[in-house]
């Protein structure tokens, strides 16, 4: 049954939590969040905060589940756009408490002092690859076909600036987070790429098919 009430039940966060249980409550929260912008849902956000706030996390996985969300959500303009991105982002900062806000980290990961184009498209292409593996080259071919601005874009602004930068989501989680992402915009191509990506930037079976069904409970 779709949650749509400002006030999510406790039957609906039971099945959330039973949904990612292979997950630590701060990650599981983080791909909750990030399914939940992309299912354009995001009062379910502020009401998720309520209850971690409420004593379902500590105050130290509260600043966790918040950090890994702000990144999650930042990544994600790759997938669902600017729009649901910001509209998230609202009502999670919206509702999280003061002390909280003020844990955060204030400085920007992506800044002018260490954007260098070489050195942001070599990352970039290096997580396109092992995302990728042996069907890269043949992708990279049929977008620069299409569009050689599209590739471009995707690979180095997208891949390079954006998804490769890994000090608060690695590229593990990051798939992850893309999976939770991709299931509520109904897109079956994107996610068994990213699905097999995942996999190949480490994670398990067991993980890649509980992000799955996370956010299959979100998008119902």
């Amino acid at each position: 049954m779709a949650e749509s009430a400002d006030n999510v039940s406790a039957e609906y966060l039971r099945r959330l939590d039973s949904a990612g249980s292979v997950f630590d409550p701060a990650l599981r929260y983080t791909l909750a969040a990030t399914a939940m912008a992309s299912a354009n849902k995001p009062h379910l956000i502020a009401s998720l905060v309520r209850h971690c706030e409420g004593g379902a996390l500590s105050s130290e996985q509260m600043v966790g589940f918040v950090t890994m969300a702000r990144e999650s959500l930042v990544k994600m303009i790759s997938t669902i756009g600017a729009p649901r991105v910001i509209n998230g982002m609202a009502s999670l900062m919206d509702t999280v408490g003061d002390d909280v806000r003020a844990a955060l980290p204030q400085t920007a990961l992506r800044t002018r002092d260490q954007y260098n184009y070489d050195s942001v498209r070599a990352r970039g292409l290096e997580l396109w690859n092992g995302v990728y593996s042996r069907q890269a080259g043949k992708l990279e071919n049929k977008l620069r076909d299409w569009y050689p601005d599209l590739i471009e874009v995707i690979q180095t602004d997208l891949y390079g600036r954006l998804l490769s930068e890994c000090r608060v989501l690695d590229a593990k989680t990051t798939e992850l987070c893309t999976i939770a992402a991709l299931v509520p915009i109904d897109v079956p191509a994107q996610l068994k790429s990213h699905v097999l990506g995942a996999g190949r930037m480490g994670a398990s079976v067991g993980e890649i098919e509980s992000a799955n069904a996370l956010a299959m409970l979100v998008a119902e």
